[in-house]
């Protein structure tokens, strides 16, 4: 299976990280010099996938804005003399190809909704991988996560796949929980159980809502109820549906889960990333060290 498009679901409010998502979309928030969405795009294209669909708000052009041609920019650093620091900005727009779906007020909120709007450009593929935009899947030695996600799914077999981190017993009741079942030396998803009670989870593999999913989703969505608790339409069921009708593989990341849509998740993220970066390690150790840290 050769999978090459994928999705990247942008139009929360990021509520998390109020007040600065007022005006920045938290998926623009950036990590060092790159905004967080960018990570994930440069995952996705070192794992080959070439076509990228972004679900925005309809109020929140950002990430658009990012991603596509800056002529008054490029004229100005003409007229300045600066050309040479367009070169940087141009390869944005040369890293895929990407396409921009609107979410509107009248769509359903919750996360099922974004790959709903989407169907028109994966309906007709095997396969295709659905990435939330405000966690990066990092790796310090530059592996792609996705490409991993990808290796894995050709492993076992499965049609689709979803991913998984483990947590801490005591944290279990705070995620949505996997129940698997073993085949052929494989996990794959039986259910998901949505924030257990204290003690009755089934296992320790919280979902971090990475997957790659078959256009049988389009589907179940449709005739997927909204949840009379939140008013949300969740990926989650959705996925627990799939896993009724086919293998969904249970992936566990190989790389560090660096959730930015929160401040110490944010904080950690560029820590973690710029611990790396031997132009900024050393002064950064130096500054922490300054400050008491």
């Amino acid at each position: 299976m050769k999978i090459k498009k994928a999705l990247i679901a942008a139009a929360g409010f990021g509520t998390r990280f109020l007040p600065v998502t007022k005006t920045i979309q938290k998926e623009m928030i950036p990590v060092l010099n790159k905004p967080v969405v960018d990570y994930l795009v440069d995952d996705l294209v070192k794992a080959g996938i070439t076509e990228i669909v972004f679900v925005i708000n309809e109020h929140n052009k950002q990430i658009l804005h990012y991603f596509r041609e800056n002529y008054r920019l490029k004229e100005y650093l003409e007229k300045m003399n600066k050309a040479h620091l367009y070169e940087e900005v141009k390869k944005l727009h040369e890293k895929a190809n990407f396409s921009f779906v609107k979410q509107t007020e009248s769509d359903p909120y919750g996360s099922a909704t974004p790959v709903k709007l989407a169907q028109s450009h994966f309906e007709n593929e095997e396969a295709f991988v659905v990435l939330m935009g405000d966690d990066i899947p990092y790796n310090a030695d530059g592996t792609s996560e996705v490409s991993l996600m990808l290796q894995h799914l050709e492993k076992t077999g499965a049609p689709a796949l979803a991913t998984f981190t483990e947590q801490p017993t005591d944290l279990l009741h705070k995620y949505g929980i996997a129940e698997t079942i073993e085949k052929n030396g494989f996990q794959y998803l039986k259910n998901l159980i949505e924030k257990p009670e204290p003690g009755s989870a089934p296992s320790n593999l919280a979902n971090i809502s990475k997957y790659i999913l078959t256009p049988d989703v389009f589907d179940i969505i449709d005739n997927q109820k909204i949840d009379s608790r939140s008013g949300e339409l969740y990926i989650t069921d959705t996925v627990t549906k799939l896993a009724q009708q086919k293998d969904v593989a249970v992936y566990t990341p190989r790389g560090t889960y660096l959730d930015c849509g929160y401040l110490l998740g944010w904080l950690k993220a560029n820590l973690t990333i710029a611990k790396e970066d031997p132009s900024l390690y050393p002064e950064l150790k130096k500054i922490l060290q300054e400050i008491n840290f």
